[in-house]
This record gives C-alpha cells, sequence and structure tokens, in this order.
C-alpha cells in the first residue's frame, strides 16, 4: 500500500529543463584528484502576488540532476534551506529539505503579515555519492563520484496582499441530465457519480458509500434477460396464467451485476440456469449493448489510482476481474483460496494481464482502489497484509505501471507481516469478521452458522480484536468469551458498525440483537424484541441486516423494516403491516405469511432500497410485491414501484445503484430495469404568430419523458407522440401503465410549466404557470400589453423523476386599426340652413337616406305584386 505524493507542475517542467542539462555533463574517468564544481540554485514562490493567509507553493532546485541519481537510487541534493523573511523584519527556517532524482523539491507556506516576503534558499555544498542518502540504495554510476558540488544559493520575493487572488474556478453540481465521460474540471462531480465495483468495494454487499441515487420510481428502459411474465395458452400444468421460470432461489439470474464508468455489465442466463449465456455490457442510462463476450465471467471490479513520479491518475478504463474462487467469499466474511485473476478491458471485455497465486484471506478495498486481502496465518501466528500494488514496485523509468500482456506471480506482494499472539480457544479456527483499515479487526473463534446456545460453557461464543494501526499493528486489542443465554437459542452473528463501533448478535429465537464495543468486547445494549412472530427467520444475514448511519436495519418475513441506533440498542422506526400511514405491507390472503417478505436491496444516499423476495416460490409469482424506496432516517416511504425483485434470502441481492441509477432484474417479466431521473423535452408554440394589440394568444406545446425506454418498440407504438411527463405523486402509477402493462390510472398529474416572455423593450414577464395533462400538453393564454415582437420562454423546472427542459418560440403584435368616428345623422340635418335661393340644399347623406327608404318601399311592392300573381 504505497503513499505517493503528487509533484506540483511546476516541478515537472523543471525536470524535463533538468534532464536535458544533465546530458551536457560530461562523461569521463573518475577523477583524480576530485573536482570542485560550481552549482547554480534556484527558487521559485508563487503564485506572485499573493493574498494574506492563501497557501504558496516554493520550488527549489540546482540546475541539474545528482549524477549518480534514479528512480529509487543514487544520491540526492541535500540539507536545502529556505530563510523566510517577513515584512516586519522577522526570520524563519524551513527545511532541511532533500531532493528527487530531478534535483528538485518543493514545499507549502502560507504568508500571515502584508507586505513583501523575501525567501532565500542555500545548498551547503556536498560530495557526491553513489548511494541514497536515506534509503542506501544504489544508483548509477558516474565519474563524479567523490567530486565536490559546491555552495549556492537564490533568493527571491513575493508580495502579500491584503485582497486574496482569485481561487481556480470550481463549477457547479448537474442541473441538466448529464452521463460520463465527466469533463475534467468538473472536480466537484465526484459527489454525484459512483460506481459498484462489487466485492469488498460494497459494505455488506449493499452498501453505497459514494454518489447519489434515485428519488422517484421513473424507468429509464427496461431489457429483457430471458423470456419471462405469463406463459400463455392453456396446456401449462394445472395452472393457468402460469408464468416462466424464475430461477429462484438456487438459479437466480442478473448475478452480481457490475457499475463502472456509467456502463452496466451482468452474465446473461443460459435456459433455466443462471448463468452460461454470456457477459453483456450496456449503456447505464440507455440499456444500449456496448459489447457482448463469451471469454470471461467476471465477478468484481476495480479502479486503481497509481501515483508514482511520473504517473497519476486512476487507470484508464479500469479491470474486470475473473476469479475461479467462491464468489460468495467476499461477502460471508470466509477467507478466499489461492488462485489466478484475470484482468479484462471493461470498453471491450479483452484480457489484459493474469496475476498468479493469489493468496488465501479476507478482502479489502483499499483508499486507492487498491485490492488487498489480509492473510490471517493462526498455525504460524503470523498476521499480512497482501497489497496488489506491491507487486508493481517504482522504478526509475517513465513505464512505472504496465502490467499488460504479464502474467505476474503476486505470492510475495505483502505490504507487511506481523507476529500474532495466541487467542483464545474456541470452537472453530479463529476466522476475520471485519476490517476497519488501518484500525483493527473484528474476528472469532465460533463458527456461528446456526450455532445452538442452550447456557452451557461448551455453547459459548468467543470473539478478538486486532489492532491494524501502524504503531500497535499485530496486537491484541482485547478476546473474551461470552455466556450464551439460556433456553436452547440459536446465535448469529450481524453486521459491524464502524460508525458507532459495534459489532452485534442476534438471538433468533427471542427475536433480539445484542450489541457489542469493538473498542473492548464489551456488551453495550439488548434491544427490545421485535414484533411479528415470523421475525424469528430475521437471522441479520445478507439481504437481512446492514448497518449505515449510525444505523442498523432488518427485515424479513413478517413484512417489517427495523431501524435501531446502534449506538443505544433503542428502535427508531418501523416500515410495514400498516404501523404508519402509506407503509402497509400486509397481502391478504395473496400470500402465506400474510404480508410481503422483505429484504434488503441496497443503502445509498440517505435512502434504503427493499425488494419482495422468498425461497422457492410458486409460479406464478403471488401478486403485489413492490420495489421500494425509504427515507433511511426515518423511514418515511419515498416512492414505490411494482417488482419482484432477484436475489437469494439472506445471501444477496442482485441490485446496483450507481451514478443515480438502481438497476435489477424484474422477476415478473425478468426484464432489467433502470430506475433514475431522466432526461424531459418541452416544446412550446403560440397562436396566432402575428396579433394585434388588444387581442389574445394561446401558448401552448408538450412536456415529453424522452428516456431511451420511451424509444422501445412497444413504447414507441403505443406513445407515437411521446410518453407524457407526468408529477412525481402520478409517476410509480404512469410507470406500471408504460412499462408494465397496467391500466391507465385515472388520476394522473401532468408537471408545472412556468411561461415567461420578453417584451419588445426586453423585459422580463411572468405570464403564470400551467401543467400539462396526461397526453403532455398544455396550453395558457395571454394578452400581450405593447407593440412589437415577443421571446415566449417555457419551462419545466424538473422534478424527482426528470430533468428540467426549456423551450422558446416568438410572436409578433401589430398596432390595432384606427378607430372610425361614428356619424350622429340626426345632428348633421338639423343644422342644415336653407341657401339663399329658395331652392332646396340635400346632403350626401340625407340623399343616402332617401334612396334607401325608397328602395324598400319599391321591394315592399314588387313583393306583393308577386305574392297575387
Amino acid at each position: 500500500m504505497k503513499n505517493k505524493s503528487k509533484i506540483p507542475i511546476i516541478v515537472l517542467i523543471l525536470v524535463l529543463i533538468i534532464s536535458a542539462t544533465l546530458v551536457a555533463l560530461p562523461v569521463v574517468n573518475a577523477h583524480d584528484p576530485a573536482l570542485e564544481i560550481t552549482t547554480h540554485a534556484f527558487i521559485v514562490v508563487s503564485p506572485n502576488p499573493i493574498g494574506i493567509n492563501q497557501q504558496t507553493q516554493i520550488v527549489m532546485c540546482l540546475l541539474f540532476n545528482p549524477p549518480t541519481g534514479t528512480g529509487l537510487g543514487g544520491d540526492r541534493w541535500t540539507n536545502f534551506e529556505v530563510t523566510v523573511t517577513r515584512p516586519n523584519g522577522e526570520t524563519e527556517t524551513l527545511g532541511p529539505f532533500t531532493s528527487d532524482s530531478t534535483g528538485s523539491t518543493y514545499t507549502l507556506y502560507t504568508p500571515t503579515q502584508v507586505g513583501e516576503y523575501t525567501f532565500k534558499l542555500d545548498f551547503p555544498g556536498q560530495v557526491l555519492s553513489l548511494y541514497h542518502p536515506i534509503t542506501n540504495v544504489t544508483g548509477q554510476n558516474s565519474p563524479y563520484i567523490g567530486d565536490t558540488f559546491l555552495p549556492s544559493s537564490a533568493t527571491t520575493t513575493i508580495t502579500v496582499q491584503e485582497e486574496p487572488i482569485k481561487e481556480p474556478p470550481t463549477y457547479p453540481l448537474p442541473t441538466e441530465y448529464w452521463s460520463h465521460p465527466i469533463e475534467g474540471q468538473n472536480t466537484a462531480w465526484y459527489q454525484v457519480a459512483s460506481n459498484w465495483l462489487g466485492g469488498a468495494h460494497i459494505i455488506d454487499r449493499v452498501v453505497q458509500l459514494d454518489g447519489i441515487a434515485p428519488n422517484s420510481g421513473h424507468v429509464m428502459w427496461t431489457k429483457p434477460i430471458q423470456d419471462g411474465g405469463v406463459v400463455g395458452g392453456t396446456r401449462t400444468g394445472n395452472i393457468n396464467g402460469t408464468m416462466f421460470y424464475s430461477g429462484l432461489t438456487y438459479e437466480t439470474k442478473f448475478n452480481t451485476p457490475l457499475i463502472m464508468n456509467g456502463r452496466l455489465y451482468y452474465e446473461l442466463p443460459q435456459s433455466n440456469t443462471g448463468t452460461g449465456g454470456g457477459y453483456v455490457c450496456v449503456d447505464l442510462r440507455t440499456g444500449e449493448e456496448i459489447y457482448y463476450q463469451t471469454e470471461s465471467r467476471p465477478s468484481f471490479g476495480q479502479l486503481y489510482n497509481f501515483e508514482s513520479m511520473n504517473q497519476h491518475g486512476t487507470i484508464p478504463n479500469g479491470y474486470l476481474w475473473k476469479s475461479d474462487e467462491n464468489p460468495w467469499a467476499a461477502y460471508s466474511g470466509l477467507p478466499s483460496g489461492s488462485t489466478t485473476w484475470s484482468a479484462y478491458d471493461t470498453l471491450n471485455g479483452q484480457w489484459l494481464f493474469n496475476l498468479t497465486n493469489v493468496p488465501s484471506g479476507t478482502d479489502f478495498y483499499g483508499s486507492s482502489g487498491e485490492l488487498q486481502r489480509y492473510v490471517l496465518n493462526y498455525t504460524g501466528r503470523w498476521l499480512a497484509l497482501w497489497d496488489y500494488s506491491e507487486a508493481f514496485p517504482e522504478s526509475a523509468g517513465m513505464n512505472q505501471y504496465r502490467p499488460v500482456g504479464q502474467v505476474i506471480d503476486v505470492s510475495k506482494a505483502y505490504a507487511w507481516n506481523v507476529t500474532i499472539s495466541e487467542l483464545k480457544g474456541g470452537t472453530a479456527s479463529p476466522t476475520i469478521v471485519k476490517i476497519l483499515g488501518d484500525d483493527m479487526i473484528l474476528g472469532r473463534s465460533t463458527n456461528f452458522a446456526g450455532m445452538t446456545a442452550d447456557g452451557t460453557p461448551g455453547a459459548s461464543f468467543t470473539m478478538w480484536a486486532i489492532s491494524l494501526e501502524p504503531n500497535s499493528r499485530g496486537n491484541i486489542m482485547w478476546q473474551h468469551t461470552y455466556d450464551s443465554p439460556l433456553g436452547n437459542v440459536t446465535l448469529r452473528l450481524g453486521p459491524v458498525d464502524p460508525i458507532n463501533r459495534v459489532f452485534t448478535v442476534a438471538d433468533q429465537e427471542d427475536m433480539v440483537v445484542y450489541g457489542y464495543s469493538l473498542d473492548d468486547g464489551k456488551l453495550l445494549w439488548k434491544s427490545d424484541p421485535m414484533q411479528h412472530p415470523f421475525d424469528v427467520y430475521n437471522r441479520l444475514g445478507a439481504t437481512e441486516a446492514a448497518t449505515a448511519y449510525g444505523n442498523l436495519y432488518t427485515c424479513g418475513y413478517s413484512g417489517t423494516v427495523y431501524c435501531w441506533s446502534t449506538a443505544t440498542g433503542k428502535l427508531q422506526w418501523t416500515y410495514g403491516n400498516g404501523r404508519m400511514p402509506g407503509n402497509d405491507t400486509t397481502s391478504g390472503y395473496t400470500t402465506a405469511w400474510g404480508s410481503y417478505p422483505l429484504a434488503i436491496a441496497a443503502i445509498a444516499d440517505e435512502k434504503i432500497y427493499i425488494y419482495t423476495t422468498e425461497h422457492s416460490p410458486n409460479a406464478p409469482l403471488y401478486k403485489g410485491a413492490l420495489i421500494r424506496c425509504l427515507n433511511a432516517h426515518n423511514g418515511t416511504e419515498v416512492w414505490t414501484l411494482s417488482g419482484w425483485g432477484s436475489g437469494e434470502q439472506g445471501k444477496g441481492a442482485d441490485f446496483a445503484v450507481a451514478d443515480g441509477y438502481l438497476v435489477y432484474l424484474n422477476c415478473y417479466d425478468m426484464q432489467i430495469y433502470c430506475v433514475g431521473k431522466g432526461p424531459s423535452a418541452t416544446a412550446v408554440t403560440a397562436s396566432p404568430k402575428v396579433s394585434v394589440q388588444g387581442s389574445s394568444v394561446l401558448v401552448d406545446g408538450s412536456v415529453i419523458d424522452i428516456s431511451a425506454g420511451t424509444k422501445q418498440k412497444e413504447q414507441a407504438a403505443r406513445f407515437p407522440n411521446g410518453v407524457p411527463a407526468v408529477s412525481d405523486e402520478s409517476i410509480s402509477a404512469w410507470m406500471e401503465y408504460v412499462y408494465m402493462q397496467k391500466p391507465k390510472p385515472q388520476d394522473t398529474v401532468g408537471v408545472p410549466v412556468k411561461l415567461e416572455a420578453v417584451d419588445p423593450n426586453n423585459n422580463y414577464q411572468y405570464l403564470g404557470t400551467t401543467t400539462s395533462d396526461t397526453y403532455g400538453n398544455y396550453g395558457f393564454a395571454f394578452e400581450p400589453e405593447i407593440e412589437g415582437t415577443y421571446m415566449i420562454i417555457a419551462t419545466f423546472e424538473g422534478s424527482g423523476a426528470y430533468y428540467g427542459s426549456t423551450s422558446t418560440t416568438y410572436i409578433t403584435v401589430d398596432p390595432a386599426p384606427a378607430v372610425q368616428t361614428p356619424i350622429n345623422i340626426e345632428e348633421q340635418v338639423d343644422t342644415v340652413e336653407p341657401a339663399a335661393t329658395e331652392t332646396p340644399f340635400i346632403t350626401t347623406e340625407v340623399a343616402i337616406i332617401a334612396a334607401v327608404a325608397i328602395a324598400a318601399v319599391i321591394g315592399v311592392a314588387a313583393y306583393f305584386l308577386l305574392k297575387r300573381k
């Protein structure tokens, strides 16, 4: 397990310059007499200027490499010292420092006064040696061995100001739909991105420590893994409507799925067996197949961050590892056997390299992604850490880590080996239970696989702890033999909580849990009994129990989830059997249990995901099972979705959660479901496009779910205009309608659409908010106030189910037509005065009125004449 520091970029630049100057050094025979060689020191302090209390980097070097220096061996320039003079005249000395093989090194410094700082580097000179000054490792031969490199110094200044200088930019977390690769400057996105590597990377096989997880039951896509669901026809045994065999329990499908870098990996079944159909890689967000291969069956993944002088960062693509070991060893706490591991490329499934002679041990995933195994040889009284990274020591060349194409013997790749003392005897050989890296090992000397305890000394159980702290590694912290409870009860060893430092033991018949201290082994608490007779089957095994957030979560055939504080043993909340509104898991006569048996699928992002399963269920599977998402802190139901999960009761769930998506096999139809936040598309138009001032304009459009699943054959045929987006309250029933052929829900509510306008004067105007209907459409009328061209903006701001989307359209408002003044005929007639002569004067208006009257009289006369004929 290597701890390698990163080197600032300025040092790397100097390395290139210094390496070039080394070529210019003359190569001659050893000098007699020895030479005195002038040196040239350089010091750079940056940034300059800098704000008070901001950190600077001090880079110091001589202008050529130590001639005997290599990657790990040879001499180094030693005893660099930096004298710092503060603005008030006070001084302090930093160092001494030793260079690396390039002749340079660096340190960090934080100025605390405003003004000018002076930094002086002093190299005292030295006689060149063949050996490393600290490790004594031999370097490369050189004629300069024994020559004296003379002292030199360099000085620089920086200005420290009150105002801080601008920090490197930070970019916010995504608020829109995103995928891999994540652009390299978005460093904060590590908080939302994650991987599900299986093995020791996933705690208790269900606890995801990284990233986010879905807050709604929105389905991204579905993909058949084999024929499933109802068979059809009548000649299918004595049950009409029977289903295809699900594989539950001993031939489960979709075993140990993995997620890496936005890709999902899983094995295909072959006929009724759960394996043998090949291995598939698909895009996590779309379900699109990336590759299919039949050469390997990986069981866990690795993302290894390798750091050395010349190489920094995680190995591209990562590895899929195939092992011939028991695939359950990593989860059971049992040692796995010595074997060969094969690494495969995650992008194409091609073989990369092999590790041979991997020792038996208990797996641990290191902080840099190192594959590690703690090897306990109690017969020999020793404990050792096998570490994958120890097989790749640093070297002088650029190619520090190049395993591809190799077969590497890792039998000696140990980071350390310590002697241990004798442990108390028990009924079984000492076995590792839990590893807390660089902290401690919890172990047992009792086989808890259904241990019957009747209160006699022979039925007692023995636990112990060994320190892993560097200064006390291998020391026994404590060991205790505990008296078993009376009454012929069965004891089960439960999960370990590293937060409150507690390990748990279940008394199966009394349905209680005991909590013991990891630090001294003493009993801390005993829980109240569980509340249902079927809780007797809750053995605290995989899928039945896990710890997270300082709590112990348990569930089983009673249909109840319990949350216990591991600090006190107090019950925090329960879910199921109708004890709280909205969390009813009772099943009536649908099941033989009176409730839906529950198991833990995954714990992630402050949520716990629960599914229904059963040991060897009948066909057809009973109706009404749900995938459930609960708030991990109070047990409230976040969402549910129809589905029967895959995974053996007590052994492990076949679920995976990463990047905000939950994937699982739904045994009701034998399709893989990917659940999480999906993309949406908002459309908007307006009519009329050109209106007149004072008239209304209708703004209408749609909000559509554009997740990959909506383009699958069945969904595209049923929803030719797209699948409407709906509210979080309606999403689960809507997804069951869209993807599971359930009836269309009648109470579905669409999503809110905010409408805004930018008027001809470039002013923003909030128009209002409307809600889309179950066809995805919306409409909203408004009356533009002024003339000119408007931009109309329609925005769906997103929800738990969807990322938001927006769109624009334009309208033009023309001036209203001029309004003509009405004519008052009587007023005009009254004001007419006779002319000087007696000839009457008839205005145009009067003439028109008279003509109309005459025409009317003629028309009436003609009508009666025709009638007489």
